[in-house]
């Protein structure tokens, strides 16, 4: 989509601008000259694409650096099949035809330049905006029993699972890397509406699932692992189905 819309921004340019003398061509050749170059932007920008997935592949992401190497590649590709229409399809092989020298730098250059910001805008806005999930500041959460003076503050990915003990909740987290716990007067269903990230496992317990790890059967009973410290978690079979879909098929 990008490299059409360049296409079309190119046609406009050269057919009202008629740069590097394309005015004194008779109007067939100029005609010619305005869609030929008009495709080569076009097919240029999708022949780099593969490069542009190489780069983001080998890198596993896009910086200014990998941006400027797809501009550099568009650029020398631009030139090469630039020439080859000028040369052999526009002036048919004359041999007092510019040099690839000449053409690369006083006609390609120019024109890249003039086209870039409309590029760099295109691609810009057509790309996809969402912060990568480390430069997002992680949620903060608290839990709070019937009591005021029961509050636990921890951020989301800190809080490993909740078990429920009568009227209260076991809640255990991560302090400094090491697994704590502290007991709250409150409702395992209170929580599970107040933190719908958290998944139930059993009518006791709910889970981090960032913190899943394994699966483990023990004769009948099906037992998820969770780290750190290798917590095992009953698992029952109401929520079995659901939790298998989860974490072996997540992309379902």
């Amino acid at each position: 989509m990008i490299g059409f819309f360049i296409g079309f921004w190119l046609f406009l340019f050269f057919y009202y601008v008629e740069p590097f003398d394309m005015y004194e061509l008779p109007p067939e050749e100029r005609i010619l000259a305005v869609f030929g170059y008009t495709f080569v932007g076009i097919i240029t920008y999708i022949i780099t694409i593969p490069i542009q997935r190489l780069l983001y592949k080998q890198a596993g992401t896009w910086s200014f650096l990998q941006e400027g190497l797809f501009i550099l590649s568009m650029l020398l590709i631009s030139g090469g099949i630039g020439y080859l229409f000028f040369k052999f399809i526009l002036l048919e092989n004359d041999p007092y035809a510019h040099t690839f020298s000449y053409f690369f730098f006083q006609n390609v250059i120019p024109t890249v330049f003039l086209i870039l910001p409309v590029m760099i805008f295109l691609r810009w806005f057509f790309s996809d905006k969402t912060l990568p999930e480390s430069t997002i500041k992680e949620r903060a959460i608290v839990i709070k029993g019937e009591n005021k003076a029961e509050v636990l503050h921890l951020k989301e990915s800190e809080l490993v699972y909740v078990e429920s003990a009568n009227n209260y909740v076991n809640v255990f987290y991560l302090l400094e890397g090491e697994l704590k716990n502290d007991l709250f007067r409150n409702k395992i269903s209170v929580l599970q509406q107040e933190f719908p990230f958290l998944l139930k496992t059993h009518r006791s317990f709910l889970i981090n699932p960032t913190h899943f790890l394994e699966w483990k059967r023990e004769s009948s009973q099906t037992i998820l692992i969770l780290k750190p410290g290798i917590r095992e978690i009953p698992v029952s079979k109401t929520y079995k189905k659901a939790l298998m879909e989860k974490f072996i098929n997540p992309a379902e």
